[in-house]
């Protein structure tokens, strides 16, 4: 004789928002070439977020105990987080996770003008990343010789992460062109869970 096996609930499976999300239904998977840039920005990304968190928390517990000051803990929080708003630009502008107007895109839906709209924004966000780049090159040299307060990082540092930034949302933007008449990813924050 053997034993039936309980199920799980005496009701079946309810599909829902919360258990089947329709964010990202229906998009194709970005090449291997994107994924790996998306990765390499998120480890910067949290890196630079965990020295934020610590700069913070450091100088809350220097303001306890002065005996452990450092001044360079709020230098270190506030390079972190202008560090972090670069790197993750790219990401960002990859997912629709930038500030975006969407006017049009719900009434032009479905016609040839969305794909139209969906290409010239595109090429609009290719051309402001490119320039952008350009201007963080320009000042990674300028602004090497001068250095932080506190740590002396040369403050050409955070132009290096704008440089890798801007070029990631060119590229992430560019890739869109060719596929403006395909569904677009969207931000899923659980893809930034460990």
């Amino acid at each position: 004789m053997t034993e039936k096996e309980p199920e799980e609930s005496i009701y079946g499976h309810t599909n829902s928002f919360y258990t089947v999300p329709n964010l990202n239904q229906g998009v194709p998977r970005d090449p291997g070439f994107l994924r790996g840039l998306s990765m390499v920005e998120i480890v910067i990304g949290v890196a630079l977020f965990a020295l934020l968190f610590f700069g913070v928390m450091y100088q809350v517990l220097g303001r306890y105990v002065p005996a452990i000051g450092w001044v360079g803990a709020g230098e270190l929080a506030l390079l972190s987080m202008v560090g972090v708003t670069f790197i993750t630009t790219g990401y960002l502008v990859g997912r629709n996770g930038h500030i975006v107007l969407e006017v049009f895109d719900r009434v032009l839906e479905g016609t040839k003008l969305f794909v139209a709209l969906r290409i010239v924004s595109a090429v609009i966000m290719v051309a402001t990343s490119l320039a952008l780049a350009y201007e963080a090159f320009v000042k990674i040299e300028s602004e090497w010789v001068r250095a932080s307060a506190a740590m002396h990082v040369p403050l050409g540092m955070l132009y290096v992460f704008a440089l890798i930034g801007f070029l990631s949302a060119a590229v992430h933007s560019a890739w869109k062109i060719p596929y403006a008449n395909r569904p677009e990813r969207k931000l899923d924050i659980s893809e930034m869970e460990g």
